[in-house]
């Protein structure tokens, strides 16, 4: 049979019409594996809250459960009924509730980037359904407590102190500061360093204290030497033999190395000037009675202690090649700032060395005749131009 051009659309339509009845009827057949469903997060509390444990968002296998975690770690909280949190609290700090993921059997939440000085050692959960709490600690970063940037800055003015987690302390509110008795303000507190007042008047070799309270609530105290006198080598070059060899200028000097008036320091300093070629040799030795600085029996309790004042234009580094040594024994090669280099601006800051590697044939006792030996040897060519003053031994 032939089939015309007709027919073939004819035949093509019926094909159609017949595929599309089997499309539909099997649309008919679909079924919905959905239904019923619920997504594990938009369960229905059946109870109040439960809190089982508490894991580390880290630990999938969920082998070993945690009873404290730092600010801003990220745990997992198993337990039941978990769903519609209303809030979440760790040692009375709410957690940022879009910061979570719940399902009725578990919770992935932030622990707060702050902290209370409640010390609630607590979680607290609230749902739709009641509230549970749980035993959980989160522990204060701990306060350490470093140096003056200068420890003969003038009374009635400010002093920078470094160190680490200040803010957290809450410094000036629930944390205090007191210079000698008297409660003081302190400003621009950041996680490193805070600025401390000192009042007008504050007298030498007086104490900065520091009082806050640790994450177990107990009271803690730190106390620091302002403008601390009593251990002076060369309180002002009284009594002083110098022996000078090499090109290095030094000249005693006061009024921030300008005069030979009253300096801020309290007392005179050294003021070192001079063109060096690389490697050049020059030597400064010291001489006088050793001050009563106590039982010195081990030097590693010991620390030597100056400040120093540089011109902006002139930055002391390793290549400026200073060393220090007692009584010519082995010289300690000072390396400011580990590597980084000191540009103090003209402005005066406190330097702390170990005493014992420049000490290495011991420190004279107290009367008897001892020298301290500066040496600067730079290792590229340099133009000196830096203050040291108020050279001081003191225990650590």
């Amino acid at each position: 049979m032939k089939y015309n051009r007709f027919h073939i659309r004819a035949i093509a339509a019926i094909f159609a019409a017949a595929t599309l009845c089997v499309s539909l009827a099997s649309c008919d057949d679909i079924v919905d594996f959905n239904d019923g469903y619920t997504a594990a997060d938009k369960m229905v509390n059946a109870g109040a809250p439960e809190i089982k444990a508490v894991y580390n968002i880290g630990d999938i296998e969920l082998t070993t459960p945690i009873t404290q975690a730092e600010i801003g770690t990220m745990v997992r909280i198993e337990g039941k009924n978990l769903n519609n949190v209303k809030s979440i609290t760790f040692n009375t700090v709410p957690v940022v509730l879009d910061d979570i993921y719940t399902a009725s059997t578990y919770a992935n939440v932030r622990v707060p980037e702050t902290l209370s000085f409640e010390h609630v050692n607590k979680i607290e959960y609230t749902t739709d359904r009641g509230s549970a709490s749980f035993d959980f600690v989160v522990p204060f970063p701990s306060l350490t407590v470093g140096c003056l940037d200068n420890e003969f800055a003038n009374a009635g003015g400010t002093v920078t102190l470094n160190g680490a987690n200040f803010d957290v302390y809450e410094f000036g509110s629930q944390s205090k500061v007191f210079v000698g008795d008297k409660e003081t303000t302190v400003s621009n507190v950041t996680k490193q360093s805070m600025t401390i007042q000192i009042p007008e008047g504050t007298p030498d070799n007086s104490l900065i204290t520091l009082k806050w309270s640790a994450s177990d609530g107990s009271a803690q105290t730190v106390s620091l030497p302002f403008r601390p006198t009593s251990n002076l080598l060369y309180a002002d070059f009284d009594g002083v033999s110098i022996n000078k060899d090499g090109a290095l200028n030094v000249e005693i000097e006061g009024d921030d190395a300008t005069s030979t008036a009253s300096s801020a320091l309290g007392h005179k300093h050294l003021h070192f000037t001079g063109n060096f070629a690389a490697w050049a040799w020059n030597t400064y030795d010291i001489s006088c009675n050793m001050i009563d600085a106590g039982d010195m029996t081990n030097l590693d309790d010991y620390v030597l202690k100056f400040e120093v004042l540089n011109t902006k234009d002139h930055p002391l580094t390793e290549a400026t090649g200073l060393k220090f040594c007692f009584n010519w024994g082995d010289s300690y090669a000072w390396n400011p700032a580990d590597g980084a280099g000191i540009n103090t601006f003209g402005n005066w800051q406190t330097v702390t060395l170990p005493l014992a590697p420049m000490a290495t044939k011991g420190i004279s006792a107290a009367g008897s005749w001892q020298t301290l030996r500066i040496t600067m040897q730079p290792s590229a060519a340099y133009n000196a131009d830096f203050c040291i003053g108020n050279i001081r031994i003191v225990k650590k």
